[in-house]
C-alpha cells in the first residue's frame, strides 16, 4: 500500500538511509580496512548466544563473594576472584583468589583450577585488579594489583604512612591443561579440579612479587608492557625491568633464554663498534653506551681546564647545598619545588647506590665521590686522546652498584646457555656489557623427595633485581637449580635498565646543553613502542632538572628546567641508543603535577602518532575490577571473537 501522504514518503525515506548507514555489511568492511572491529559493531546480540549467569552459576559461588572478570582470549574459560578481608575489616589482611570456569554454550559452568593471588604479601587495602594475556603466549597468565588510598581502613593508614609510595603485587600463574593431565591429577578423580594433586610443572607454577612505585607513580601500559611474548616490561621507578618467564624443557641442548642472547657476540665485535669520528675517550666505556654512539656531526665536548673544572665543582657544590637545605627545612615554609616533597619522593633504602647521593634525592646527581671520578677523568682525558680506541677496554669501576652473592654475573650466567646458572661470587661487568644494566637468569624445579622446602629469599633491592618467589599451586616453594638438571624447570630472566645511570650518560654524551647541566631533581620514564621482532623498547625519559642560564655569564644560580630524553633499549644486547634530547625548556610557576601532566599528555600524542592497529590475533586481553570500584557492575561478559555474552 503506498503512503498516503508526504510526511509518510519522508519518513520512510529517512528509515530507509538510518538503515543503509548501519548496515551490518558496511560496518564489518570498515573494520577491514581499519584493522580493528569496534566493540559497539554489534548492540545486541540473538538470545541463543546470550546466556544468564545465574543459569550456569550456582547460587552457593555467587553467595560466596564470587566477581567475573571476563573471558580468557580462547575462549575456553571464563575467570573469577574472591577477595576475604576476615571478619575485622579495619584490622586484617585482604587474601586474593583466582579462578577458572570452564564454559560451554548452555551448559553450566565447571570450576577447573585456581591459584592464590600475591601469596605471602600483607595486603592492607581492597586492590584494583586487572588480568592480562600476552598476545600468543597461552601458556601463563598474569595478574596485576595496586592499591590506592581511597581506602578508609584503619590498617591501611597505619601501613602506609609515606604518602609517596604505592604498592604493585604481581602473579604470574600457569593456566590449567585444556584436557585433563595425567602428570596434574594421576588418580581420576569425581571433582572438576584438573591442577593441584598431581606433580605438574607445566600447568603448576605460580610466580609472585611486590615492589613500590613512587610519585610520579609510573603509567600502567598493558598494550606495551605485554607486547611481547613471555616477557613482562616492570616500571619500578627507579628501573625498567624486562622479565622473562618460560619453562625449559630439560632436554639436552635446548635453551629457552629469551633476554641478553646478543651478548657473547657483543665481546668479540668490541673493537669494530666504535666510529672513528667518536671521541677516543669512549673507548674506556661500556660497549653499547651512548657515549660509543656519538653522532659523527658533532664533535667530542673537549676537556676543561682546570680552573674550568674547579667552577665546575663549586656549581654542584652549591646546587648539593640547595637540596640539603631544601630538605632539612622540609617541614618549614620556604618557598621552591624542594617544598613541594619534590627532593623526598625517591628515598634510600640503604642501598649502596642511594648511599652515594644526598639523602632524600631521587636522582641527584652530586656526589663528592663523582666529583674526585670526574676530575681524575679530566686529568686523564689528554691521555686517552692519544690512545687508540681499541686499547682500553677497562670499565669495571662503571659497573652498577650489586649485590654480588644474589646477583647473577652475566659472564658465569651466560657462557654456557645449556648448563643452569649458578650464584657468582663477584659480580664485575665485563669489558664490552653496558654498566647501566644488570642481567639475571634463574631457573627452578619441584622439590625432590626427601628434600627439605627451600625458604624464599634472595636479595630484595627491587632497584637492581626484582624479589620473585617461585611456588607450586599448593604454596611449596620450588627448588633453586644449582648443578645439573635434566627434567623441566621454570625459568626467570630479568634484564634490569638503571634510569639514572642511563640519564648521566645521556646527557654527557648527547645533550647539547650538557654544559650547562647541574643535577636532576626528579624523573618520569613512559614506554612510548615496543617491537616484538626486533626485541627493542622505546622509552621517554622526563626530567626536572637545575642548569646554569646560558645568557648568564656569571653562573650565579642554577634554574629549575624541564626536558625528555628519548632511548631505545635493545634487550638482546642490553645496549641504548640515543634517539633524542629534547631543549631546555624552563619552569616557572609550574606545580610538578602541572609538569607530568602536560608530559604525559605529549607522549600519549606521540604514541597515538605511532599507532598501528594490531591484528586481531595479536590483540592484549585484559580484565579489571574497575566497575567494582566505581560502585557499578558488568551488563555483559563479552567475548568478541566468538560472539557470546554471559548477562550478569
Amino acid at each position: 500500500m503506498a503512503p498516503s501522504s508526504k510526511s509518510e514518503k519522508d519518513d520512510s525515506k529517512q528509515k530507509a538511509q538510518r538503515k543503509h548507514k548501519d548496515h551490518v555489511v558496511k560496518l564489518l568492511m570498515r573494520g577491514k580496512l581499519s584493522g580493528q572491529f569496534s566493540q559497539r559493531l554489534f548492540t545486541k546480540l540473538p538470545p541463543r548466544v546470550c546466556v544468564p549467569l545465574k543459569n550456569i552459576v550456582s547460587e552457593e559461588f555467587l553467595r560466596a563473594g564470587h566477581i567475573f572478570l571476563g573471558f580468557t582470549k580462547c575462549g575456553r574459560y571464563v575467570l573469577s576472584y574472591t577477595s576475604d578481608c576476615g571478619e575485622d575489616d579495619d584490622f586484617s589482611f585482604y587474601t586474593y583468589h583466582l579462578y577458572w570456569w570452564e564454559f560451554n554454550l548452555h551448559s553450566r559452568l565447571k570450576q577447573v583450577h585456581h591459584v592464590r593471588l600475591f601469596a605471602g604479601e600483607e595486603i592492607y587495602s581492597d586492590l584494583y585488579l586487572t588480568v592480562c594475556e600476552w598476545p600468543n603466549d597461552h601458556s601463563k597468565i598474569v595478574i596485576f594489583g595496586f592499591n590506592t588510598r581511597s581506602s578508609s581502613s584503619v590498617l591501611m593508614n597505619l601501613m602506609m604512612s609515606d604518602e609517596n609510595n604505592r604498592d604493585i603485587y604481581i602473579t604470574i600463574a600457569s593456566m590449567p591443561p585444556p584436557k585433563p593431565c595425567s602428570h596434574c591429577c594421576p588418580v581420576p578423580s569425581a571433582t572438576t579440579i584438573r591442577t593441584g594433586s598431581g606433580e605438574c610443572l607445566e600447568h603448576g607454577y605460580v610466580l609472585n612479587s611486590r615492589y613500590q612505585v613512587v610519585y610520579p607513580f609510573p603509567t600502567f601500559q598493558p598494550a606495551f608492557q605485554l607486547k611481547k611474548d613471555q616477557v613482562i616490561l616492570l616500571n619500578t621507578s627507579y628501573s625498567l625491568v624486562a622479565c622473562g618467564i618460560s619453562l625449559c624443557p630439560g632436554k639436552q641442548g635446548q635453551t629457552s633464554q629469551i633476554l641478553y642472547t646478543k651478548r657473547a657476540a657483543l665481546s668479540s665485535q668490541a673493537s669494530a663498534a666504535f666510529s672513528p669520528t667518536s671521541s677516543a675517550s669512549a673507548s674506556s666505556l661500556p660497549l653499547g653506551s651512548p657515549e660509543s654512539r656519538l653522532p659523527p656531526s658533532r664533535p667530542a665536548p673537549v676537556p676543561s681546564s682546570p680552573s674550568q673544572s674547579q667552577a665546575a665543582v663549586r656549581a654542584r657544590e652549591f646546587a648539593a647545598d640547595l637540596f640539603r637545605r631544601a630538605q632539612g627545612g622540609g617541614g618549614g615554609g620556604g618557598g621552591g619545588k624542594e617544598n613541594e616533597g619534590q627532593t623526598e619522593k625517591r628515598k634510600a633504602d640503604g642501598g649502596e647506590k642511594e648511599a652515594a647521593r644526598v639523602p632524600g634525592d631521587k636522582g641527584i646527581n652530586v656526589e663528592s665521590g663523582r666529583e674526585e671520578e670526574e676530575d681524575s677523568k679530566e686529568r686523564r682525558e689528554e691521555d686517552r686522546r692519544t690512545s687508540l680506541p681499541h686499547a682500553s677496554t677497562s670499565a669495571g669501576s662503571r659497573s652498577l652498584p650489586q649485590c654480588p652473592e644474589q646477583v647473577m654475573s652475566p659472564a658465569s650466567s651466560s657462557s654456557s646457555p645449556s648448563s643452569p646458572p649458578t650464584p657468582s661470587s663477584s659480580q664485575e661487568a665485563g669489558p664490552s656489557e653496558p654498566g647501566y644494566v644488570n642481567y639475571s637468569r634463574l631457573q627452578y624445579c619441584l622439590q625432590q623427595p626427601g628434600a627439605a622446602e627451600q625458604h624464599a629469599g634472595g636479595y630484595e633491592d627491587d632497584k637492581v633485581q626484582l624479589p620473585f618467589t617461585v611456588t607450586d599451586l599448593k604454596g611449596r616453594n620450588l627448588q633453586l637449580v644449582t648443578g645439573p638438571h635434566s627434567g623441566q624447570s621454570v625459568c626467570v630472566e630479568q634484564l634490569t635498565l638503571d634510569f639514572e645511570y642511563l640519564i648521566n650518560e645521556v646527557i654527557r654524551s648527547d645533550a647539547a646543553w650538557a654544559p650547562q647541566f647541574c643535577s636532576f631533581s626528579d624523573y618520569d620514564v613512559v614506554i612510548l613502542e615496543v617491537c616484538p621482532e626486533t626485541n627493542t623498547v622505546m622509552i621517554n625519559i622526563g626530567l626536572l632538572l637545575l642548569a646554569f642560564s646560558n645568557s648568564d655569564e656569571e653562573h650565579c644560580r642554577p634554574n629549575t628546567y624541564h626536558s625528555n630524553l628519548q632511548v631505545s633499549w635493545d634487550l638482546n644486547t642490553g645496549v641504548c641508543c640515543t634517539v633524542g634530547v629534547g631543549d631546555l625548556t624552563e619552569v616557572k610557576g609550574q606545580t610538578s603535577g602541572s609538569v607530568w601532566s602536560s608530559y604525559r599528555k605529549s607522549c600519549v600524542n606521540t604514541v597515538m602518532k605511532w599507532l598501528v592497529p594490531e591484528s586481531s590475533s595479536r590483540y592484549i586481553n585484559r580484565m579489571t575490577n574497575e566497575a567494582l570500584h566505581k560502585g557499578s557492575s558488568l551488563q555483559v561478559l563479552a567475548d568478541v571473537d566468538r560472539c557470546t555474552w554471559i548477562v550478569l
